[in-house]
């Protein structure tokens, strides 16, 4: 499988609920970084728990064997070098009172000199907080970089707040895509019917209709292709309609060639 570079991730393309409880914390990590930004300076330093298949490396990130991502190499199979795993380590610029940019440090020489360093916070918490920075009132910028981190902390589910992050209008519609991007490739229980209600909603802008019909191609196909048939048959979208159709012609499902041959026969919807 051919990794992804960040890039493409986002050509394709907190929330109200606490994490596991970690609300507390993630507050409070939040006045952490409060009072550094007031105090004057420019950049906050934290780390936290990574999940366990994930590996920082001096090229960017691995999940596994087969997924990179802001991967810097000049070929996709350089070796990668100096990989670390078990935590992440992230800085927040800062500007005014507001969080300018979030980034994942590589390497030790990537920290800022002058940074205020945190130190270790749990996983859920900084998940938690990470994501209240994409909901918030932080650049277009620093909020869809802040979701990639709270995906990759050890920190259980966090779809649901990334979902809410996806149907909330008020936010940007490119951090709305970012966010149902990870949905479809983060989460780890049924959210089929959710994506589905987002790809239907009639008052909803299509890009993020064909967003959620994307993200739904990426679950699992248990879940996702029977999903993306009821969306090419029925949805109220003529766009939405081809665009379950072309994920699923991608789809190496055996259900899907029966398919496309009963709604080939029997006329479909335009």
């Amino acid at each position: 499988m051919r990794p992804r570079s960040w890039a493409a991730i986002l050509a394709l393309t907190l929330a109200s609920l606490p994490l596991a409880g970690e609300g507390a914390c993630g507050q409070d990590l939040a006045a952490r970084v409060a009072a550094a930004v007031k105090s004057g300076n420019g950049t906050v330093r934290f780390h936290f728990d990574a999940k366990p298949e994930v590996e920082v490396c001096d090229q960017g990130i691995r999940m596994g064997e087969h997924s990179y991502l802001q991967w810097r190499a000049h070929g996709w199979d350089d070796e990668p070098t100096n990989c670390t795993s078990g935590f992440l380590e992230v800085e927040l610029a800062t500007r005014g009172s507001g969080i300018d940019d979030v980034k994942i440090l590589n390497r030790r020489s990537d920290r800022t000199a002058d940074a205020v360093d945190l130190g270790e916070v749990p996983a859920p918490a900084a998940a938690h907080y990470l994501l209240s920075v994409a909901r918030g009132d932080a650049s277009g910028r620093a909020a869809e970089h802040a979701m990639l981190p709270a995906v990759l902390a050890d920190a259980g589910e966090i779809w649901p707040g990334l979902m809410e992050i996806a149907k909330d209008r008020s936010i940007d519609s490119g951090v709305r895509r970012s966010a149902l991007f990870w949905i479809g490739q983060a989460a780890g229980d049924v959210v089929a019917k959710d994506l589905r209600e987002v790809a239907t909603e009639n008052d909803e802008d299509q890009d993020i209709r064909d967003a959620a019909v994307f993200a739904l191609s990426q679950r699992p196909p248990d879940e996702g292709v029977p999903a993306l048939m009821d969306l090419a048959r029925s949805a109220g979208q003529a766009k939405t309609r081809r665009t379950a159709m072309f994920w699923l012609a991608q789809s190496k499902d055996p259900r899907v060639l029966p398919f496309f041959r009963e709604i080939l026969v029997g006329g479909g919807k335009g």
